[in-house]
């Protein structure tokens, strides 16, 4: 995918906007998931985490592509 490709996010949403593929940010989530876990809510941290991890594989793919 070229630098200068626009892509839409959240397209049907009220939060929708346009950016670039090296604009695309993901928010750490790792707090989060330990306060979860400190919270006895294990299998809610992990679930955090994995969506997490797969937000962060999807952006650099799309930066890659």
């Amino acid at each position: 995918m070229a630098a200068d490709t626009i892509i839409v996010l959240a397209p049907k949403g009220t939060a929708r906007r346009e950016v670039k593929p090296c604009e695309i940010e993901v928010p750490d989530l790792w707090h989060i998931a330990m306060w979860l876990k400190a919270h006895q809510m294990e299998r809610e941290s992990q679930m955090v985490l994995e969506t997490w991890h797969l937000a962060i594989d999807l952006r650099d793919h799309i930066k890659e592509s």
